[in-house]
């Protein structure tokens, strides 16, 4: 959800080159959740954090699926939004949901890693093509937004 990619999160999640971040959009997102009707509802909810090592508590979320909307403060660099579907109690419910996802309609950009070799580039962007997303862009990180290509 933010515009600006950080050395924290990319040494956080990156282990080994070349690391990516892919790019969407919410408006996307609700989209991909609006098209899938069967599914519904669907909720589309940011995530709340709160300083547990404060003192802060969710007692009154705990068991509960909004539980899941809640993380410990030292997450909030994440700046989460998760999909939560809410089935129909009555029923049977399945142990998950897979919503029918046309994935080049949900990327808008792949940002590779600071500091990304030129063969590490072009990997990214033959995996890309390989699997029919030709369109979609291939971008530095950090200052540099021209696109690699």
């Amino acid at each position: 959800m933010g515009e600006c990619d950080l050395d924290l999160m990319w040494k956080g999640y990156i282990r080994t080159a070349p690391g990516v971040a892919i790019k969407s959009s919410v408006r996307k997102l609700v989209n991909v959740c609006d098209n899938a009707i069967e599914y519904w509802p669907l909720d589309i909810s940011t995530v709340t954090y709160f300083d547990h090592a404060g003192g802060e508590y969710m007692s009154s979320f705990v068991g509960t699926p909004v539980a899941f909307l809640h993380k410990d403060l030292h997450f909030k660099l994440d700046n989460e939004i998760r999909i939560i579907h809410w089935p129909n109690i009555s029923e049977p419910t399945p142990s998950h949901v897979f919503l029918p996802v046309n994935i080049a309609e949900l990327i808008v950009g792949v940002f590779v890693q600071p500091g990304a070799e030129n063969h590490q580039i072009e990997f990214v962007r033959r995996r890309l093509d390989d699997f029919g997303l030709n369109d979609i862009p291939v971008l530095a990180s950090r200052d540099d937004r021209d696109l690699i290509e």
